[in-house]
């Protein structure tokens, strides 16, 4: 049985937008970004291009999940760039197990500029204290998460399922 890494990180993008959408339901205003989780656990073992592949996958299904509020692709953009950035901070011989916090805050930063230049360009209000909130917890649950992924990942490879 071979090339089973694409369809589990699919199945993980999946797992992650219920967990969104199910903490949004329960009245969670600002919930973590459980996708970019992901897609910064794909980014941090497999490099920049599967990383951004990943983002564009989690940020199309980000924009088709309700409720839509931001043009849609936007999302798409943004999470496969925060999954190239994160892939550039790869390192082949593995990373200090603290590696993860930084590099989940830039690419919720990433995932969010977009939205924010649009809401200053229409000249909405920016919810600053949400997106420091997001950027805070989303780190926070990616210091344990990201590594979860980058085991499954390796554990894929190890057993030549990927």
């Amino acid at each position: 049985m071979t090339g089973l890494r694409w369809p589990v990180r699919v199945l993980l993008l999946v797992v992650a937008l219920v967990g969104v959408l199910a903490l949004g339901a329960r009245g969670v205003l600002t919930p973590p970004d459980l996708v970019l989780i992901v897609v910064v656990g794909v980014a941090l073992s497999a490099g920049p291009g599967p990383g951004a592949i990943t983002g564009l996958l989690g940020g199309w299904l980000v924009d088709l999940a309700p409720p839509v509020a931001v043009p849609l692709g936007l999302s798409a953009l943004g999470y496969a760039a925060a999954g190239w950035v994160a892939g550039l901070a790869h390192r082949r011989s593995g990373h200090p197990w603290w590696w993860s916090v930084p590099v989940v805050a830039a690419a919720v930063l990433v995932t969010r500029a977009a939205p924010v230049l649009v809401d200053l360009a229409s000249a909405r209000p920016v919810a600053w204290g949400a997106i420091a909130w997001q950027v805070l917890a989303t780190a926070t649950i990616g210091l344990v998460l990201v590594a979860v992924v980058e085991r499954l990942e390796a554990g894929l490879v190890r057993r030549r399922w990927a």
